[in-house]
């Protein structure tokens, strides 16, 4: 098994396709003048994310559990083609709080939250090669299924890198997870899609991040009308020093790409955006469609500014040595994000 930390505080950087051990708390945290960290300011140093996103006919929905520490956050929103978003839901509670569970694994785990009419269950495990999830928000939005997952079966990429020379970020992405088993409704109302065509993104994150993080952040998937599957996860400004975090899926097997470059107007971000790599193994335009945001200013201690939008890509994959693949109207998910934290 894959140890986090080796000798000597040590962080085992690298792409990693075999189980992983969590062992997060043997590391020392130092800060800018190397001294240790330790204590509660360690403990809300470490930050840990897991984002799913659903595309399900004219539906798109996605929802993440946040641990920061000292506050949690469980969001959720559906997106619905022609109508806009048509719900969202925002419950945060302090770190301290009994409200969420957010087991420090991430190839084997329960994650629950609990608060009001919003209830969260996230179960994940590699060694069985499934992702459960069963959620309510607000007693409104209601979902719930079971998705294929392994190491072996959907090459996921999990990358571990430096963000700071002191700190690491985990990471693992997929795309596309299917499912035969998915349910989903709105105010008592069940939506209506075709199951075979259901597919989930998956991101996990988790380490002690930058005190400053930014990204832009692109994923995707989709079942094609040929029965191929695609998918894809791109970011960039995160953690490009070491290993890329970056890759695209067809049928489940794994190209891995390297730095991608996201030309688009931040200001006026509903403009068409272009994302490629140099090498132009894949290049995409992203059409905006809605939003979902959110925006913290905590003075000089935390500040958060998030926009995550939802809308269609067109383009190509073209994996070494095999056929371009050509898409359009795929749905997924592109998003800005700056924080200090």
């Amino acid at each position: 098994m894959y140890k986090l930390i080796g000798k000597n505080n040590s962080v085992n950087y690298g792409c990693i396709d075999e189980p992983i051990e969590w062992n997060y708390t043997k590391f020392k945290l130092f800060d800018f003048f190397n001294r240790e960290i330790k204590g509660f300011k360690k403990k809300f140093a470490y930050h840990q994310f897991n984002y799913v996103g659903i595309t399900a006919g004219d539906y798109i929905l996605g929802f993440a559990t946040v641990d920061l520490g000292y506050l949690y956050n469980v969001f959720a929103f559906i997106y619905c083609k022609d109508q806009g978003i048509i719900f969202e839901s925002d419950d945060k509670a302090l770190g301290l709080s009994n409200k969420m569970n957010f087991p420090r694994n991430p190839d084997n785990y329960l994650t629950t939250f609990k608060s009001g009419k919003t209830s969260v269950l996230v179960e994940k495990s590699h060694e069985r090669g499934i992702l459960n999830i069963d959620c309510n928000f607000k007693d409104r939005l209601k979902f719930k299924g079971s998705f294929l997952f392994s190491i072996e079966s959907h090459q996921p990429l999990r990358v571990l890198n430096p963000n700071v020379p002191t700190r690491f970020t985990y990471t693992e992405k997929c795309s596309p997870l299917t499912t035969t088993d998915f349910e989903l409704s709105l105010d008592g109302n069940p939506l209506v899609y075709e199951m075979d065509k259901v597919v989930a993104i998956y991101d996990w994150s988790g380490g002690y991040l930058g005190r400053e993080t930014n990204w832009y952040w692109t994923a995707f998937g989709a079942i094609l009308h040929d029965n191929t599957s695609i998918g894809a996860n791109f970011a960039a400004f995160t953690n490009e020093t070491y290993f890329s975090e970056n890759a695209f899926w067809i049928d489940h097997t794994r190209t891995r790409v390297n730095r991608v470059i996201y030309d688009f107007n931040e200001q006026a971000p509903y403009e068409s955006w272009h994302i490629y790599d140099e090498a132009r193994t894949m290049d995409i335009r992203f059409t905006p469609e809605g939003e979902r945001n959110d925006k913290m200013n905590g003075g000089p201690l935390v500040k958060m500014i998030f926009r995550q939008f939802v809308g269609t890509f067109d383009g190509f994959f073209k994996p070494e040595n095999n056929k371009k693949i050509v898409f359009k109207g795929i749905k997924g998910f592109c998003e800005i994000h700056r924080a200090i934290w």
